[in-house]
């Protein structure tokens, strides 16, 4: 069971507001602490991770954060003694009786923009990432492609294309177009000077799996995309699903550019297209996910419009897919 503690600053005096606003929610403990600096109090409210979003739409319906309050969310790694599971029965967190199995939208907001830029680290771990797929295709070493998988960071920018797609956050998007151009780019760029100065079979098996497409390669990619986007939202270790999502994503691209640059541009544009079918997949696999998981703002106006702009990508997304799918089937006609 997976904790929250709930730090809200409020000036003092709304402690028994809070309290009432509270009561009915199924939270385990709460204190009241006074602060002696500018009159300001500070309630502490310790919950199940599930229940956060509840407790956060109570508070925002009656106060207005800002100056005269501030909601801190902090992960709890263990509390003694252990907390009783809620009696059948007792209060719920939604009018539904049933808690969203997930983190807050606050939090994976807040998680996905943080990891969703270009720093040094994502540059790094990608050039890394390129250079141990392209060895291993070359080699045709299955262990060193699934090692380049597991350093591939192109599960957060990724997932966060597809939140803000959700929430119809245009920042959040632009922020993640520009690291997914990024990523790609170093992968595509440095897998294409190895191919120019490296001896490229097209017929070892590794390379020549990424260049012809196949309807299996299209559900591998949409299950990596509801993966990806279920182990957000849940909140649990990414590592190993970032390795499922970097699966549909690196071996294609770096065999296109291993293939490019070895002069194969047959073969090299049949794994860009896969590569291609499976970006779109991904995408569209993580929009439909956080759907599901009932991700959009609160407010009902901005919920409106991330509907729209929901329906939309998913338009998008599958028009071209339907238009990838059709390049496909011409290009495997003239081989």
């Amino acid at each position: 069971m997976a904790l929250r503690m709930i730090e809200i600053y409020h000036k003092s005096g709304k402690a028994d507001e809070i309290d009432v606003l509270v009561k009915d929610l199924p939270i385990l403990e709460t204190w009241h602490d006074h602060l002696t600096d500018n009159n300001e109090s500070v309630t502490k409210v310790l919950l199940k991770s599930e229940n956060t979003e509840s407790l956060l739409n109570t508070l925002d319906n009656f106060f207005s954060t800002g100056p005269d309050m501030r909601i801190v969310i902090l992960p709890v790694e263990a509390t003694l003694p252990r907390p009783d599971e809620p009696e059948e029965g007792g209060p719920k967190a939604t009018d539904s009786g049933k808690s969203p199995q997930r983190i807050s939208i606050e939090e994976l907001y807040q998680k996905m923009y943080s990891v969703s830029g270009v720093s040094n680290k994502y540059i790094i771990m990608a050039t890394l990432a390129s250079i141990v797929a392209a060895i291993g295709l070359l080699k045709n070493d299955v262990a060193v492609i699934i090692g380049s998988m597991v350093i591939a960071p192109l599960l957060a920018p990724n997932m966060a294309l597809s939140l803000a797609t959700t929430l119809a956050d245009l920042q959040l998007a632009k922020k993640a177009i520009k690291t997914n151009v990024a990523g790609f780019t170093i992968v595509f760029v440095i897998s294409l000077v190895f191919g120019f100065f490296m001896m490229v079979d097209p017929d070892i098996p590794q390379i020549a799996s990424r260049s012809d497409v196949s309807h299996f390669y299209i559900f591998l990619a949409f299950a990596a995309g509801v993966a990806g986007a279920y182990s957000i939202t849940a909140g649990v270790a990414e590592a190993l699903v970032g390795v499922m999502v970097a699966v549909a994503l690196l071996p294609p691209l770096v065999a296109s550019g291993l293939l490019f640059g070895g002069h194969y541009i047959y073969e090299g544009i049949g794994a860009l297209l896969l590569c291609l079918v499976n970006v779109v997949c991904v995408n569209l696999a993580g929009v439909v996910t956080f759907l599901a998981e009932g991700i959009q703002p609160k407010t009902w106006w901005k919920a409106a419009r991330a509907r729209k702009a929901a329906r939309a990508a998913i338009a998008v997304w599958i028009t071209m897919l339907v238009l990838l799918a059709v390049a496909i089937f011409f290009a495997q006609k003239l081989q």
